[in-house]
């Protein structure tokens, strides 16, 4: 059985001799008002003094939900009287948390999957346009990383040169290098083909032979990576060592690529 609701109010008496001014809220009497029961007519005056009071303590709560929401203090929650509470880690509200993980993890996958191919067909595109004589060039191109994005796609493998406890720990320039098939792989991701990197290989000019000719493709190798990132301005430079793959004298590969 449901308890009676009861409120404490305060008013003012009827004597003369306590009678006093008073504000909005003056208050000199405690009365016990049992508003669950049927109030008879006409009301009492403590009847009409409780609706008062309940009256006044709506406009407060009112106000203060109003000033909660202009601060920013939170979205003010309201349920019915009885209402169960939902459990946290439970229903709508655990499946709405593991969904947005869920959906962040997703973004990372793609976010890496683009920049890597991005950064490989740069790389690509970086090699092509140089002339390839038998020696290892630099090959390098700037591009621009947040850093939430440069600790997502470099952050996976390779080593931290800078900064670090011993060189430069203060420096907003991170610099980091790798130099194994498995960076390689980690950096670009599905988009790493080793035989779609290539290059225009060229005669040495001289006064003898001439000016420099292009022969044809020739398969290029990445020797090492390093890049450069700047934290102040996320300008981001990428630099490759390639070179050139070796092949017989009859043109294959080296059985050990």
């Amino acid at each position: 059985m449901a308890q009676p609701t009861v409120l404490n109010i305060q008013i003012v008496s009827s004597s003369a001799q306590s009678q006093q001014v008073l504000g909005k809220r003056g208050r000199v009497e405690d009365v016990q008002i049992d508003v669950s029961r049927p109030i008879p007519y006409p009301p009492t005056p403590e009847v009409v003094e409780a609706l008062r009071q309940r009256i006044l303590q709506l406009e407060d709560e009112l106000k203060g939900s109003k000033k909660k929401q202009k601060t920013g203090g939170g979205a003010v929650q309201t349920a019915l009287p009885g209402a169960a509470p939902v459990a946290s880690g439970s229903g709508s509200g655990s499946g709405a948390g593991s969904g947005g993980g869920a959906s962040n993890a997703k973004n990372d996958v793609k976010t890496k999957k683009s920049r890597g191919k991005s950064l490989f067909d740069q790389l690509k595109k970086a090699a092509k346009s140089e002339k390839w004589q038998g020696m290892s060039r630099m090959v390098k191109f700037e591009d621009h990383f947040t850093q939430a994005d440069f600790d997502l796609v470099f952050g996976c493998c390779g080593s931290l040169v800078q900064p670090t406890p011993d060189n430069k720990p203060t420096s907003k320039v991170w610099i980091r290098r790798y130099g194994s098939e498995e960076d390689y792989e980690a950096l670009f991701g599905e988009a790493y083909k080793r035989d779609q990197l290539k290059g225009h290989q060229w005669t040495i000019g001289s006064i003898f032979n001439g000016k420099s000719q292009k022969m044809g493709q020739v398969q290029l190798l990445i020797g090492s990576i390093e890049v450069q990132w700047s934290k102040n301005t996320d300008k981001l430079v990428f630099k490759a060592e390639i070179e050139e793959q070796e092949t017989d004298c009859m043109g294959y590969r080296n059985p050990l690529w």
